[in-house]
């Protein structure tokens, strides 16, 4: 139940979604599940993030990451491993450590690709524009942000094309506005 509420509460306010997945993680940890509280622990530490405090979402994070690790059976945590990787991008990112933000933003791209989830791919190579962007690595940016418009449009998923399109073209003009930081709630629903 309270993943459940931590998503919908990620649409309108990230506390709200930070005290169900905290809740959450609790329950996980009594009864003893890993591969839940791996989720509770990367939902805790992405949603801490969100509100700026990166020390307890990267302690999270990196707990949810060796955990998954610990508790993989012939690849069925990869999902989970994936996301986790791409929140440490997240974190990584907003704290200035872009080399290591790209690492795991790669990482993750290279987990979902390898279960063939063009979803998710195309969320993080959203995300991995960013980095590439903040070390002036402007080539990598729009390499990783055209093809998530590629993927974007073959989904159906217009408004973030039309997002990430719109970072293209502010990767030529230099006179724009700063170019949006991964981590937000697309229109779609679905996490960035």
């Amino acid at each position: 139940m309270h993943n459940f509420l931590t998503w919908a509460w990620e649409q309108l306010d990230d506390e709200q979604a930070l005290t169900h997945a905290q809740h959450a993680l609790d329950l996980y940890r009594t009864f003893g599940q890993p591969a839940w509280e791996a989720r509770a622990l990367n939902q805790v530490g992405y949603y801490s993030a969100r509100l700026g405090d990166y020390g307890t979402a990267r302690d999270h994070c990196q707990a949810a990451l060796a955990l998954y690790r610990q508790h993989d059976r012939q690849g069925h945590q990869s999902e989970g491993e994936a996301s986790t990787l791409d929140s440490l991008g997240y974190i990584e990112h907003h704290t200035g450590h872009h080399d290591l933000a790209i690492h795991h933003y790669r990482e993750a791209l290279a987990l979902v690709r390898s279960l063939g989830d063009a979803t998710e791919a195309a969320v993080t190579l959203d995300n991995l524009g960013h980095p590439h962007v903040a070390l002036k690595q402007y080539d990598e940016a729009r390499t990783a942000w055209q093809e998530a418009v590629d993927l974007y449009r073959k989904q159906g998923r217009d408004t973030a094309a039309r997002l990430v399109r719109q970072q293209l073209d502010r990767l030529d003009d230099t006179s724009a506005a700063p170019i949006a930081q991964p981590g937000a709630t697309y229109p779609d629903g679905h996490r960035r």
